[in-house]
């Protein structure tokens, strides 16, 4: 698995755990089709698969200073009002419902006209067009989407990044190819998660980046021909402004690289600084042995009167060495600091076979010089 591999995985983890995505649950945690049936009411996450729906259109977008706030007061706020008909299906107050892109909820619903009320937050109309609305103006919807559903997009929060324009418009084939540029105030937090052959959701459409200008901040994406009479892109003209929404999976990931690139930077360091010390240490070591690299020489020259010079002496302590010999003494024991030896003798008697026994007690056991009740014997 490569390193991208793992940290796309672990994205999706995160993701999973922020949000139930039974689809990727293991079968023994996923809920029974009994369960999964008796909690089909209200089950809408506020996620969205980038399918478009329906077109909807909108009815009007009002600003209001009557809206009543948490606490009782009133406060000042904008409502867009809808229609939609696939998407009024099993809608309910609070629901979720993605409007070109952006994730809203549902505060009025008109079951009798076929249209429902969202609020815009102030944030909502910084980052999208949605100032620019007019009654009448189409609109994608997607209802958000069901626990165990199929995605047959990518995981779409309805959370717009920012607006990008479109640049140019050509038909190749029986699709459409669209290349968008990225407005300058939202370039820095969109273009660098924007990939060839990734995902990005483009007024709420699940769509396949072809390719990517870094430097011109522009993208292309293309559009089959059955997309093309389903969503409300292909209407736009050259000039007009899109939501654009990138793949969250890559935000994750780059969260996730974040805390682990210092680590990964430190042991690199931590590594060329050992390497360093080391052939420090080797050029060191092979000037102070010169005489031991003048001894690797071939077998042949080995015994010569100049590689016999330069081969190492070594030292070594044996019985024949003065040192050794002057630290025993008569009998055999090696002299010196008594706590260095096993057996000191301390007194002599004789065994029933006439032979002469030494008692030597260890000392180290027994800082009293006697061990109680065992004594180690020698038989001369």
């Amino acid at each position: 698995m490569t390193t991208s591999s793992v940290f796309y995985a672990l994205a999706l983890s995160l993701l999973s755990s922020c949000t139930t995505i039974q689809a990727f649950a293991p079968s023994s945690f996923r809920p029974s089709a009994a369960a999964l049936v008796a909690t089909t009411t209200n089950t809408a996450l506020g996620m969205f698969t980038g399918i478009v729906e329906e077109m909807g259109t909108v009815v009007s977008m009002q600003d209001r200073n009557d809206m009543t706030l948490w606490d009782g007061s009133t406060g000042q706020g904008t409502e867009l009002t809808l229609r939609g008909n696939v998407v009024m299906d099993g809608a309910y107050l609070g629901c979720s419902i993605c409007v070109n892109g952006v994730c809203l909820t549902a505060t009025v619903l008109d079951d009798a006209q076929g249209t429902f009320t969202v609020g815009l937050a102030p944030e909502t109309l910084d980052k999208t067009y949605f100032r620019s609305l007019q009654p009448g103006q189409a609109v994608n919807l997607e209802r958000a989407s069901e626990i165990g559903g199929r995605n047959s997009g990518h995981f779409v929060q309805g959370h717009v990044d920012g607006t990008g324009t479109i640049i140019d418009k050509r038909i190749d084939g029986d699709s459409l190819r669209i290349v968008v540029q990225v407005d300058d105030e939202f370039a820095d937090n969109i273009v660098r998660y924007v990939v060839p052959k990734g995902f990005i959701a483009i007024d709420g459409t699940s769509l396949t980046v072809v390719d990517v200008d870094m430097e011109k901040r522009t993208f292309s994406f293309m559009l089959v021909e059955y997309t093309q009479k389903k969503i409300i892109i292909p209407q736009k003209s050259i000039g007009e402004k899109v939501n654009l929404e990138v793949d969250v999976l890559g935000k994750y990931s780059e969260t996730a690289m974040a805390s682990l690139l210092p680590r990964l930077e430190a042991l690199e360091a931590k590594v060329e600084s050992l390497e360093r010390r080391l052939a420090t240490t080797g050029e060191s070591g092979n000037r102070s042995t010169g005489a031991s690299q003048a001894w690797s020489q071939p077998p042949s020259s080995q015994g010569t009167p100049e590689a016999t010079a330069a081969r190492p002496r070594t030292r070594m302590i044996n019985e024949g060495t003065p040192k050794f010999g002057d630290n025993i003494s008569d009998d055999g024991v090696l002299g010196g600091d008594p706590n260095s030896v096993m057996m000191r003798p301390e007194s002599s008697s004789a065994d029933e076979n006439g032979r002469r026994v030494n008692v030597a007690p260890d000392p180290k056991m027994d800082d009293s010089g006697g061990i109680s009740g065992n004594k180690f014997y020698r038989v001369q």
